[in-house]
């Protein structure tokens, strides 16, 4: 999968975000949106396929969280008539090293159509998790 770096509509990061429980979130949502944003700012998230992982540092969480989410009609993203309908949420601490062994492991699922085709018919937390343990299984080293 080669990136394409292109922004996602920060709408999708707030819809994600709004439908966790407060409770567990690691950070007030609009610490977490914020953060977010200044990063898109950067870098934009989506990595190609329909597959996109916004993602921040947070100085005041100790671990990370994932978060995911699957549109069926798909997250528009600027300047181009693609959209990302596979979408993870990632927060990890800051600074550290966490976040780029994370991004990997993430991006290497998505080097078959296997993972993805689970994701996109996943209709539960459970089924998520299988089909993420399922791709640890067939995913390249």
């Amino acid at each position: 999968m080669v990136p394409a770096h292109l922004p996602l509509d920060w709408g999708s990061v707030e819809q994600i975000v709004g439908r966790i429980p407060r409770k567990d979130l690691p950070a007030d949502p609009a610490v977490i949106i914020g953060a977010d944003q200044q990063r898109e700012q950067m870098l934009p998230t989506y990595v190609g396929r329909g597959v996109a992982i916004p993602h921040a540092r947070l100085d005041a969480i100790d671990r990370p969280m994932l978060a995911f989410a699957h549109s069926e009609e798909g997250v528009p993203l600027e300047n181009t008539s693609e959209r990302a309908d596979l979408l993870f949420l990632l927060l990890t601490p800051g600074p550290s090293r966490t976040q780029p062994r994370w991004l990997a492991e993430i991006v290497g699922l998505f080097e078959s159509d296997y993972v993805t085709g689970r994701l996109r018919k996943a209709r539960s937390p459970d089924d998520v998790i299988e089909a993420i343990r399922a791709g640890q299984q067939v995913a390249p080293d």
